[in-house]
């Protein structure tokens, strides 16, 4: 009987390790990750307030082509063969990137990071509604080797489900977004307005912008369109008025210096009229001083020539 008990002791020790990497394999945490992900070419990315999420969303209207990069690492500490990179949404398609394949897995070293690229065209709102948002998961899968016969031997993946954050756009939501964010860019940059009837402008342009954003939060993107369109009208109406005004003041300045210039012309004319007659008045009491001066010379010798004439000549 020990010896049996001594046999099975071995036997059950043998089995533990022959069953430990196995067990190990199953429990452990995957040890390769879905380090980021990006979305390239949005429609719009930023909070938005139809959505009423405090958080960045990444929309992309009907139509247009998403561009998903995946960023994986490999902590195995051996290289993994990467057989597909998917992401999946909850409209129920899945979308997978064209880098690697079960035929031809792209093989990660230790430690290498690695992006994969996943595009699609974005589906319609019949299909993927533009009145919430959506989630997804991101999907990794490797597989034991790069040559038949091979198996997946793990799925790596990340989900984004809790917080949704990806949003398909109508044609006229994604428009009304950008003439919003316009307006926004127009708020934050203009100058101020010196003209009445500008001022003027730019205070209804707010209120229709005011009334823009209304429209827009309860989901009627195409009055928010119209209204956004008419603000942008009145600002650029504001511009031209304050151009307008602004030549024209600057005109009024110019007259109002040039007649200043002719006043100072003209009392400049007037004093130098002034300083030419007292100079020809100096000139021509100088050239009569002189010339009482020679008669009175001239007088003078001819009363001296009298006085030498002999008496009875």
């Amino acid at each position: 009987m020990e010896g049996w008990g001594i046999r099975r002791t071995r036997a059950f020790q043998l089995a533990l390790l022959v069953l430990t990497p196995i067990l190990l394999t199953a429990v452990s945490p995957v040890q390769a990750g879905i380090e980021s992900r990006s979305w390239i070419g949005c429609t719009y990315r930023g909070t938005d307030a139809f959505y009423g999420v405090p958080y960045t969303i990444y929309a992309y209207q009907n139509g247009s082509m998403a561009i998903l990069v995946v960023s994986v690492e490999n902590d195995y500490g051996r290289p993994i063969n990467v057989s597909a990179v998917k992401v999946g949404f909850d409209w129920g398609l899945n979308y997978t990137s064209t880098q690697c394949s079960w035929d031809n897995p792209i093989v990660m070293q230790r430690n290498e990071v690695y992006s994969f690229t996943v595009g699609f065209a974005v589906p319609d709102t019949a299909v993927a509604s533009n009145q919430y948002l959506h989630g997804y998961k991101i999907y990794v899968e490797h597989v034991n080797s790069t040559t038949e016969p091979k198996e997946i031997v793990a799925t790596m993946t990340r989900s984004y489900t809790e917080e949704p954050d990806f949003a398909v756009y109508s044609a006229d939501q994604a428009e009304a977004q950008d003439l919003s964010q316009l307006l926004t860019r127009l708020r934050t940059t203009a100058p101020s307005f010196t003209s009445a009837r500008a001022k003027l402008l730019v205070y209804k342009a707010g209120n229709e912008t005011t009334t823009g954003d209304a429209c827009y939060r309860r989901g009627d993107f195409a009055e928010a369109k119209f209204h956004y369109n008419v603000a942008l009208s009145m600002y650029s109406s504001a511009y031209s008025s304050e151009e307008t005004f602004g030549v024209t003041h600057e005109d009024l300045e110019i007259n109002a210096t040039k007649t200043e210039l002719r006043v100072d012309e003209a009392q400049i004319d007037y004093f130098e009229a002034w300083a030419t007659m007292i100079s020809s008045v100096s000139t021509v009491l100088t050239l009569a001083g002189l010339a009482a001066v020679l008669f009175a010379v001239g007088y003078i010798i001819k009363q001296l020539g009298t006085l030498r004439k002999p008496t009875g000549e």
